[in-house]
């Protein structure tokens, strides 16, 4: 392969990347959170007045596109700080650098040196959410580390996914034997009998419908006084939702489906699809339903669902709810990385970090200790009683409802 260096074009305008379009989605490779859709929309919604937008085209020497890195610096005050386009509130997961087959080192390597000449004016990078396994940070970060700059990592919160079999039958299989006898009981009795029904989102004159149940399920599950909407209370958040859910359903890309029992919405999914896999997002149900657990029942409705339209991975996202080992997914680590030129507010930073993880390591170790030594039940008490002092819920964070 040529070693001539790969030309970087610093892209900090919306409309310079109408060109790229389609070439930024075919790295992606589908991945809907990679997507200019997602990740523009985002900018669109989030970015501050002071926030520049940063994403990084990468050329090899014959001119074509061979990587993009999403990215924006974000200024407080006389601080800029290198973010990954997407962080925060919108929650979203495995970003990465974008790359064709066999680029994937000389594009993580021109990301770090591009990096390296911002440091007279850069403060700090912060990647947040970074899946453990994402080789291609991990190599911009190993040479940003190789070249002199400080580096932190503090855990994040798992991210979960299911390998599926081929078959809803196999998948049975893998469940414990009194999961694997609830879930076929409530196929029985609710799915296959026709007393709930599954509907789709699969057109724009149904979006409003189905967008409109999600809001209502998720608000009779998640609302509290000071967010009768639960997440959707915050107004960029939902804008942003509304926004890239319909952009997706135009790529053929959005799953928003939701379970009817004798004629009323009971639970709702919020989902995107890229050809191998199902991203589980938002949820939201109905809690007056006693009879059984529509969240269950809309899950295993979605897992169904993926394993018959031939998907292998259904990703749970991010949040440590124990529900997602009971659906049999496995955990990957996910790190919130900060690295800093070697400078004395750099070293100052990094030092602070160091004493901030080992105080929440340590508070971690306290809970776990705790909660070892207590009954659920009473924790359950605990929450009770703090929500009926504070008036909030333990709900989820922007994602990964409990079912």
């Amino acid at each position: 392969m040529d070693i001539t260096p790969l030309q970087t074009t610093h892209v900090s305008c919306v409309s310079q990347l109408s060109a790229y379009q389609n070439e930024w989605r075919s790295l992606a490779i589908g991945a809907p959170m990679r997507s200019p859709e997602w990740l523009l929309v985002w900018w669109h919604c989030y970015a501050a007045p002071d926030d520049e937008l940063c994403v990084l085209l990468f050329h090899e020497p014959a001119g074509s596109l061979v990587g993009l890195a999403p990215l924006y610096i974000e200024t407080k005050g006389k601080k800029r700080i290198v973010r990954l386009l997407g962080s925060g509130d919108a929650s979203t997961n495995h970003t990465t650098w974008l790359a064709k087959a066999g680029w994937e080192n000389r594009v993580s390597n021109a990301v770090a040196q591009f990096l390296l000449g911002f440091k007279p004016i850069l403060h700090c990078v912060q990647f947040d959410s970074v899946d453990a396994d994402n080789e291609a940070i991990n190599t911009t970060v190993t040479y940003l580390v190789e070249n002199g700059w400080l580096l932190r990592r503090a855990p994040h919160h798992n991210c979960w996914r299911i390998a599926l079999p081929s078959t809803w039958e196999e998948y049975l299989k893998m469940l414990s034997r009194t999961h694997r006898q609830r879930c076929l009981k409530l196929q029985r009795q609710l799915l296959e009998s026709g007393r709930v029904k599954v509907h789709r989102v699969t057109s724009e004159a149904d979006f409003s419908r189905g967008f409109e149940i999600l809001l209502q399920l998720h608000a009779a599950r998640w609302s509290e006084p000071a967010k009768p909407l639960g997440c959707f209370n915050d107004q960029r958040f939902r804008k942003f939702h509304e926004t890239v859910a319909l952009e997706l359903l135009k790529q053929n890309q959005l799953l928003l489906i939701w379970l009817e029992y004798d004629g009323r919405p009971i639970a709702v999914e919020y989902q995107f699809i890229d050809e191998k896999t199902v991203y589980s997002y938002q949820a939201g149900m109905d809690p007056s339903v006693t009879e059984f657990p529509p969240g269950k029942l809309s899950i295993l409705a979605s897992i169904r669902l993926a394993i018959a339209e031939g998907r292998v991975f259904f990703d749970l996202s991010r949040g440590d709810q124990a529900y997602k080992g009971n659906w049999r997914a496995t955990p990957t680590a996910c790190y919130d990385i900060r690295i800093w030129p070697d400078n004395i507010s750099g070293r100052l930073e990094h030092a602070m970090w160091g004493m901030r993880n080992l105080a929440e390591s340590g508070r971690m170790r306290a809970v776990k200790w705790v909660k070892a030594r207590v009954s659920p039940e009473f924790i359950d008490a605990l929450r009770r009683m703090h929500s009926s002092i504070t008036g909030k819920r333990r709900g989820p964070r922007k994602i990964g409802s409990s079912k």
